[in-house]
């Protein structure tokens, strides 16, 4: 009966708990479109929302892999560093 209450009592106390925050190491872009409403867009829309989101993924996966390689002392490839 001792294990009932002490349930009973963990779960008032975890019931008041406030979610934790959500981080993430990748950017998230700022504009969410509802599901579904791409059935609804222009393919020159959609064909631009796909490029743009594959440059970004392009882009976060190439600044990993130069922060991964200097980390290691690992020589850079050329068309990671940016000349800028």
């Amino acid at each position: 009966m001792a294990t009932v209450h002490e349930l009973g009592d963990a779960g008032k106390r975890f019931s008041h708990v406030s979610p934790a925050p959500e981080t993430s190491d990748v950017e998230v872009p700022e504009r969410r479109l509802e599901p579904g409403s791409a059935i609804f867009a222009s393919p020159e829309q959609m064909r631009h929302d796909y490029l743009t989101a594959k440059a970004f993924r392009q882009e976060v996966r190439r600044q990993k892999r130069v922060q991964r390689k200097a980390e290691r002392g690992q020589p850079q490839s050329l068309h990671d560093i940016e000349f800028r």
